[in-house]
């Protein structure tokens, strides 16, 4: 009787062990990698404000100086209308006493009209109304994780990052990054990961050795 509580306990306590194991799969790791402050930052870098009506003087907007563009607000009218995506009409504006006139940004008939998209809140914008625009496609992806490595409450995992230039962040000349940053997307990264008890995080991560 006693051996057979016995073998019943040990039965018992490898069943419980075992459900306490949560070694990490590769959605855990992709999840973890995507909510990482840093990282989560480069997958969001893709996208770019574009004015499409402004109180800043038509004058300056027209200019073919970079430098009056961008204290006009937006350089990228000037880079989007040379690349004929965009037409630029001058409205009047009786309510902005500064000036006579605002502009209003309109797309012509060659551009991808499906890459322009309302923000959700523009009240914080200084500009009456703007696009979002997505200059680049990027994501996380998860290579590999070593078995020996793989705890049930730490473990390393593999991944790469990789952007790709949208059509609109080629005439952009967008996103761009710094030298450190920039070769975050040409090697394999090592995640060490840890586990709480709302799930797996991606602690820290450095290049591949």
């Amino acid at each position: 009787m006693r051996v057979r509580q016995v073998r019943y306990l040990v039965l018992v306590v490898t069943l419980v062990s075992a459900a306490c194991q949560h070694p990490l799969t590769r959605q855990d790791a992709q999840t973890a990698i995507e909510k990482h402050e840093t990282i989560h930052r480069l997958l969001e870098g893709g996208n770019q404000r574009i004015a499409h009506e402004t109180v800043v003087d038509c004058r300056a907007i027209y200019s073919a100086n970079p430098d009056t563009a961008e204290i006009a607000g937006d350089s990228a009218w000037i880079l989007l209308s040379t690349a004929g995506w965009m037409d630029l009409a001058d409205i009047d504006a009786p309510s902005d006493r500064r000036q006579k006139k605002h502009c209003r940004a309109v797309l012509t008939s060659k551009a991808d009209k499906a890459a322009f998209q309302e923000p959700q809140d523009a009240s914080k914008s200084p500009w009456t109304s703007y696009w979002t625009v997505e200059t680049a496609h990027t994501k996380a992806e998860v290579v590999g994780i070593p078995d020996e490595s793989n705890r049930s409450d730490s473990a390393l995992a593999d991944f790469e990052l990789t952007q790709e230039r949208t059509r609109v962040g080629e005439i952009l000349h967008q996103p761009k990054w710094s030298d450190e940053t920039a070769r975050l997307f040409s090697t394999t990264l090592t995640g060490r990961f840890r586990r709480y008890d709302d799930g797996w995080r991606l602690e820290s991560f450095d290049e591949k050795k």
